[in-house]
């Protein structure tokens, strides 16, 4: 009898377990997915989510990432499956996955649908704004089984955020123009994370009316706007077909170019939405007020895990 209770108590304990193990959560195509167990074998193909993982301890778990992602370090030792739009199912799934975190949006539509059917499961992500990023870790962080570093990670950017604010509360605003790209003109709107980042760092986005994250303009509305800064982002190799707005051909026109009024910041740190968004921020923090936020940066970097975080258990 007491043998015959013991083995319906393991049974009862598998069971809770199984259910306690089920991961419920919603992608951004509005999907629903049931997840058993922490995933163990993800191929990212979403640099900032890649970053994510890393920062919250899971970073052991990706076994495929794209071409693009090089944050932190350790990340560029996973192997590369190439492009993150419409990329090579064939490479992907030859990393035999049990999850792929790809682009929410038409372009990876077909991509997610032949990989669930085949099996695999897909969690699709938008990466557009604060709240994204937000939403972002707490899953990543829920299907790895890292709830504890995710919520932590949050909070911390959540305290850096806050620091940059306070450091630049008390600045004159500036009104600035961010330079996406250059022809077309491409620039950032209220849907933009960066938009956000930009009112953080003390700064008014003079295209912030517009509700696109990357809303194309005009010279002559640029102008009519007349932003007290340009701010330029670029790489650490400046590429031909992007000169210095005062060599673009009618940049000229626009006041701030024409007086100097032009600043760089890091393409690849302004332009990637995760665990070093407090270093983005502190930097446009630095360019819009220079002579008021000495250090900032450097508070910044040390402010946010790069490899490995506490509340991670071993998958």
């Amino acid at each position: 009898m007491r043998a015959a209770q013991g083995t319906g108590s393991r049974d009862t304990h598998a069971a809770a377990s199984l259910w306690i193990d089920t991961i419920r959560l919603t992608d951004d195509r509005g999907r629903a997915l049931a997840l058993v167990g922490r995933r163990q074998r993800i191929v990212s193909l979403v640099p900032a989510a890649t970053e994510i993982l890393f920062a919250i301890g899971a970073g052991d778990r990706i076994v495929g990432r794209t071409r693009y992602d090089v944050h932190p370090a350790a990340a560029r030792d996973v192997p590369s499956v190439g492009d993150g739009l419409r990329p090579s199912i064939e490479l992907v799934t030859a990393r035999n996955p049990d999850l792929v975190v790809l682009f929410a949006g038409p372009d990876n539509s077909g991509v997610a649908a032949a990989l669930e059917r085949i099996g695999i499961q897909v969690l699709a992500v938008r990466h557009n704004s604060l709240p994204d990023l937000e939403r972002n870790i707490l899953r990543l962080g829920q299907v790895t089984g890292c709830r504890v570093a995710a919520e932590e990670l949050l909070d911390r950017i959540r305290d850096g955020l806050e620091g940059v604010a306070a450091a630049t509360r008390r600045q004159p605003v500036r009104s600035v123009y961010y330079d996406v790209w250059a022809d077309p003109p491409i620039t950032v709107g209220h849907g933009s994370y960066l938009d956000s980042l930009l009112t953080l760092a003390g700064g008014r986005n003079v295209f912030s009316d517009l509700a696109a994250p990357s809303p194309q303009v005009s010279l002559e509305s640029i102008a009519v706007r007349d932003p007290e800064l340009i701010l330029w982002p670029v790489s650490a190799e400046v590429r031909a077909d992007d000169p210095a707005p005062l060599d673009r051909p009618g940049w000229a026109t626009i006041a701030a170019v024409g007086r100097g009024a032009v600043r760089t910041v890091d393409s690849d740190l302004m332009h990637r939405l995760g665990p070093r968004i407090v270093e983005a921020a502190a930097a446009l923090a630095t360019a819009l007020h220079p002579d008021a936020t000495a250090g900032l940066t450097a508070l910044a970097k040390g402010a946010i895990p790069q490899n490995g975080a506490h509340g991670c258990p071993p998958p």
